[in-house]
């Protein structure tokens, strides 16, 4: 059987949301259109990484990762090794939306010789050893788009570069990175 419906019945706008499953997480994780748990998104830009599919990663608005309690006090940094991954607060990437990255040891780590790799509007506070290592190959690039750097518990710099023949710090050499609106 048929029915019909008055097209006075019919709305104008049909509000449909689909979610579908980005490319850099793997079929068997759930969809997720930005992230609020550290292991999750840790979990995502490493089977990226796997991949070599790079990707958007966006962090929930409002997100502390809190790498000081337990069971993150021991938690390892996020390891990026694919080109073109973003990792952003809100759909921005705009500090304004609060993504914070609070103590542990160290938050990102850049591997091998990755490109087109962008922090946007994070803020990283209190990491024990550098909030950021890249070590990498010296043709490796990365952009620090409205990050904040704050209360760094290191005799070490926030972002320290390693190239395979010396280390340097972010006050040493900044060739391979750009900053925008970096704070520290």
């Amino acid at each position: 059987p048929t029915s019909s419906v008055a097209p006075s019945q019919v709305p104008s706008v049909l509000n449909v949301t689909l979610s579908p499953v980005p490319s850099s997480v793997p079929s068997e994780m759930p969809s997720i259109s930005c992230f609020s748990e550290y292991e999750l998104l840790a979990e995502a830009v490493t089977e990226a990484g796997s991949n070599g599919t790079g990707g958007v990663f966006t962090i929930c608005p409002d997100t502390v990762f809190n790498l000081f309690v337990p069971p993150n006090s021991d938690v390892l940094p996020i390891v990026i090794n694919a080109s073109d991954t973003i990792i952003q607060c809100g759909t921005e990437g705009s500090r304004n939306e609060n993504c914070v990255f609070l103590g542990g040891s160290r938050h990102f780590e850049l591997a091998g010789s990755v490109t087109g790799v962008e922090l946007k509007g994070l803020t990283f506070i209190g990491a024990t050893d550098v909030s950021v290592g890249a070590f990498g190959s010296s043709n490796a690039s990365a952009t620090f788009d409205d990050c904040e750097w704050s209360g760094q518990d290191t005799s070490k710099a926030s972002v320290l570069i390693y190239s395979g023949d010396k280390s340097t710090d972010s006050e040493v050499n900044l060739l391979p990175f750009v900053y925008r609106l970096y704070r520290n």
